[in-house]
């Protein structure tokens, strides 16, 4: 093991980066410079300016985050895509370890996670209040979530919905899986603080293997990480006490900037 790699071990938290859509649009014809040709061709495919800056954010922030992160110059720093879509990050040289990555985008925000260790997934979804529940918690929700959500005044309903809802797309970013499964066969439960317990999940492999957090963000926003360790003991127990995975939180305004100040 090389002693940059001794050093990335050391790293115990996930970290989440987050970036503000007015910020990206300020900063945006120099992020621009980070995207690789196949990456400005999917930018444009996106029909509004929004949703371009979103994906634009998505890929730049994870590559100076990355870089950040290792030492490592951005010319050696790539994302690639698994057949299911799932992003990853690439190095120029084979023998340095990479970090599990997972991005997410909705409303204001551009959120990327990093870890090592793990697989890892991340998702943000801005609060909607209007939306119509009873349709979409039959396409996202268990017949115990709905039960779940069902129990809440009005308000907290739509956030109970959505606290359901982001951890399931974590979870399935994290195991590659995304929209091709069924988001109904999870199963999940949330108590008041937050605390969150994985009740039937997608593979075989048992629930302690699992770490979750979840946070309502800017009061606008509810998010949730997902990390599954790669390297984790059977236990002869079966029961699970559920564990938050406690990422460390990081403002991208001040590596926007600094890289975008660059001459």
């Amino acid at each position: 093991m090389t002693d940059k790699n001794k050093n990335l071990a050391l790293i115990a938290h996930p970290e989440i980066w987050i970036a503000r859509l007015p910020d990206l649009r300020a900063y945006r014809q120099k992020l621009l410079t980070l995207l690789s040709s196949a990456e400005h061709t999917r930018c444009a495919r996106y029909m509004q300016q929004d949703d371009r800056d979103r994906y634009l954010g998505g890929r730049a922030l994870s590559k100076l985050a990355v870089a950040k992160l290792t030492g490592l110059p951005l010319a050696d720093i790539s994302i690639t895509l698994a057949t299911s879509g799932k992003p990853a990050i690439a190095f120029a040289k084979d023998e340095i370890t990479a970090p599990a990555i997972s991005i997410s985008h909705a409303g204001e925000l551009v959120v990327v996670a990093l870890t090592y260790a793990a697989d890892i997934g991340v998702d943000v979804e801005l609060l909607h209040n209007d939306v119509n529940l009873d349709d979409l918690m039959g396409v996202v929700c268990s017949a115990k979530e709905i039960t779940e959500v069902n129990r809440q005044d009005e308000k907290s309903r739509i956030q109970k919905f959505y606290e359901f809802w982001v951890l399931k797309e974590a979870y399935l970013k994290a195991t590659g899986e995304g929209l091709s499964a069924d988001a109904r066969r999870l199963m999940f439960t949330v108590d008041d603080v937050s605390s969150v317990s994985l009740l039937q999940g997608l593979d075989n492999r048992p629930a302690h293997t699992w770490d979750f957090f979840l946070r309502l963000y800017d009061q606008r926003h509810v998010l949730a990480l997902a990390s599954r360790k790669t390297d984790v003991p059977e236990l002869d127990d079966s029961r699970y006490t559920p564990t938050r995975c406690m990422p460390v939180f990081k403002d991208a305004l001040s590596l926007l900037r600094e890289y975008c100040s660059e001459k």
